[in-house]
């Protein structure tokens, strides 16, 4: 089987043509008590804030639980 490259160059990055920024995510209750923040995580310029809330809470906070202490 033979896969063709279509969306990436050979001995390119494949994130060189994007943009990114640093932002703050932090989730909180309906009472203002702060359930998640992580600061300076790294998401595409494009993103909205509610995008970037979406993938720290989901993957970046089970990753940070799931780490023995």
């Amino acid at each position: 089987m033979k896969i063709e490259r279509r969306f990436t160059r050979a001995g390119q990055d494949a994130y060189a043509g994007l943009e990114f920024t640093t932002t703050t995510s932090e989730i909180r209750n309906p009472d203002g008590t702060v359930v998640f923040r992580l600061e300076n995580i790294e998401v595409p310029a494009g993103w909205s804030q509610v995008a970037s809330d979406v993938i720290a809470q989901k993957y970046f906070r089970k990753g940070r639980a799931c780490r023995p202490s």
